[in-house]
């Protein structure tokens, strides 16, 4: 499994549901028939991802809140708010490597997001970090 594709497909699936309100748990068996591209690796990644992060959304949600100077997490872009949770996550969570994480969120958000998101996810996880 390419983690890189996995984790702009799992973005895919928490912009959607924080578009609709919803947690990523809630999603997670539509996203997956829907698409019908998912080998199996990929499907467990998207479960335990949405699984894991829904249940541990408020420590996130906490997390990055604390970080973010004169902003409120619902005042921000979905792109920015679903690839923080996302990064989030996975240095927290998954014990990922801080650089790797964040340059792969960062080239997601220079993707989906407007010419300043990759700015200001960066400047929160540089906080988030030291």
């Amino acid at each position: 499994m390419a983690r890189k594709k996995s984790r702009e497909d799992f973005f895919k699936l928490m912009f959607e549901a924080d578009s609709k309100g919803v947690m990523p748990i809630e999603l997670y068996e539509d996203f997956i028939n829907r698409e019908e591209k998912f080998v199996e690796d990929e499907k467990e990644f998207i479960i335990s991802y949405s699984k894991n992060i829904s249940e541990n959304m408020d420590n996130i949600d906490k997390k990055i809140q604390e970080n973010m100077k004169n902003w409120r997490l619902g005042r921000i872009g979905i792109v920015e708010r679903a690839l923080l949770r996302l990064a989030i996550y996975e240095i927290v969570y998954e014990k990922i490597g801080i650089e790797i994480v964040i340059n792969e969120v960062i080239e997601i958000a220079k993707v989906y997001g407007d010419e300043k998101s990759h700015e200001f996810i960066n400047g929160v996880l540089a906080n988030i970090v030291n």
